[in-house]
């Protein structure tokens, strides 16, 4: 309902502005049949084969977004975009392995992880807000996209995550200030819209023992997320991000950065993140509180890179000491270190290191990128909320960008294969945590229809 009642002011008030004598010959049609319609068509592939006698699970999801944005009126605009999802084919990604006790963890996030077996209704309402853009401003109100380090779209599957409320950005030379404030969000993965304390939670709680599973889902209480971030673009060859994730009655994670890119070839970067829990963490209760009120999380990552003639090679590492655990909502962020990859995520984990190698040549319309992984985790849940193995991860991720006939076309292979460490775990640890091979193929095809307008530095990502 609050939705409706912006929009039917902002038909308002554009009517109102378009009688400006500036305007005269412009109605109100002239602002919506002069946006910008963009969107994507995606299919994406996905097989997951486990060791041994363990299940395998394969499925294949078609979906489209169309995002609108009407014409600026005054610095004024109306965007709108959604998404739907169908299943085209796919084993039964419910059906429960014997040894495990469990089934498919990754295909299903093509689809519904909230309602698991739902593979038709799976439409949503990503975007749909008001906003008021100059060239060093942009406040948004609304349903809406975000890009930041912590939490961002991350649409490796489907659908990407999205929040509501509100969200500006200051330009100011080289330099950007965000601020924002959401109370609902949509993660990735689902098709409803919650209060931010009811969206922690829906992938999974993990444990705060060997035996006892926690339960925060629908027992933690938070208004909100609030954010604060400076970016600056140029200080020498060097770029510094400052952010502060403020989860209302939960948790404050600090995060700063610095990336130097040299003419030498040599580039690099380190982080350091550091998270305290607000009163109880989200609950009284230890079975349901968010973070553990004993807990300060500090975590340290840093890159080395060289630039050579035929690609890039990046060493990078990652610590988290044994103060705390990192837990971030994996429903609003990823993992921000240097040493993510894609299907491995440090969140969770405390007391544990990760190293990474990274190559990654760049071509005309192709790219190629191979890592290498190794995350050694403490077994103690005490430090390792998910109780994952240790394992070395190897990814070949491989893009195909077309032109001409095919312009707008993309193609994407990535081929995930990670093996535990310790190789004596029983199968049932095993199961879609080690010991697996992934394939995953993706088909974006994106498309942009624009008339009369200009982007004056903030943009728009399509996913």
């Amino acid at each position: 309902m609050r939705y409706l009642i912006v929009i039917i002011l902002c038909f308002f008030g554009l009517f109102v502005l378009a009688q400006d004598k500036d305007e005269a010959d412009k109605n109100l049609l002239h602002y919506f049949t002069s946006g910008t319609l963009s969107g994507q068509i995606r299919d994406f592939s996905m097989a997951t084969v486990n060791k041994g006698i363990l299940n395998d699970y394969y499925a294949n999801a078609v979906g489209a977004s169309i995002h609108f944005e009407t014409l600026p009126l005054k610095g004024f605009s109306l965007g709108l975009n959604g998404i739907f999802v169908y299943r085209t084919f796919s084993n039964d990604l419910l059906s429960i392995d014997s040894i495990a006790n469990s089934s498919s963890l990754y295909e299903l996030q093509l689809f519904d992880v909230e309602h698991k077996g739902n593979y038709t209704d799976l439409d949503r309402l990503e975007e749909l807000y008001i906003k008021y853009q100059t060239k060093k401003l942009r406040v948004m109100y609304g349903k809406m996209e975000i890009l930041s380090p912590l939490i961002n779209l991350h649409d490796g599957r489907m659908k990407p995550k999205v929040f509501s409320g509100f969200q500006t950005n200051y330009l100011f030379k080289d330099n950007t200030f965000n601020l924002a404030w959401f109370s609902k969000a949509s993660p990735r993965s689902i098709t409803h819209w919650f209060n931010i304390e009811d969206a922690i939670g829906l992938y999974n709680n993990g444990y705060i023992s060997d035996t006892t599973k926690a339960d925060y889902h629908y027992n933690i209480a938070s208004n909100g997320l609030g954010i604060f971030g400076f970016e600056s673009k140029k200080i020498s060859s060097f770029k510094l991000n400052v952010w502060n994730y403020y989860l209302d009655n939960i948790s404050n994670t600090s995060f700063l950065k610095l990336d130097c890119d040299r003419d030498t070839g040599f580039y690099g970067g380190v982080m350091y993140l550091y998270q305290t829990p607000l009163n109880n963490g989200g609950s009284e209760n230890p079975i349901h509180t968010y973070h553990n009120v004993d807990e300060r999380t500090n975590l340290i990552s840093g890159s080395i890179g060289r630039h050579f003639k035929f690609c890039d090679v990046n060493l990078n590492a990652t610590h988290i000491l044994n103060t705390g655990k990192f837990i971030f909502p994996r429903e609003f962020g990823v993992d921000p270190t240097y040493t993510y990859i894609s299907r491995s995520q440090i969140e969770g984990q405390g007391n544990a290191t990760s190293f990474g190698i990274t190559g990654e040549k760049k071509m005309k319309n192709a790219s190629i990128r191979l890592d290498w992984n190794q995350m050694l985790t403490d077994q103690s849940t005490k430090f390792n909320k998910y109780k994952q193995p240790s394992y070395n991860q190897f990814n070949i991720d491989y893009s195909y960008s077309f032109h001409k006939k095919f312009e707008g076309l993309e193609l994407r292979f990535l081929y995930v294969y990670r093996r535990a460490i310790e190789r004596n775990l029983p199968m049932a640890e095993m199961f879609n945590q080690v010991d697996f091979n992934q394939i995953n193929l993706v088909a974006n095809f994106n498309f942009t229809a624009s008339v009369k307008t200009k982007n004056n530095g903030f943009g728009h990502h399509h996913h």
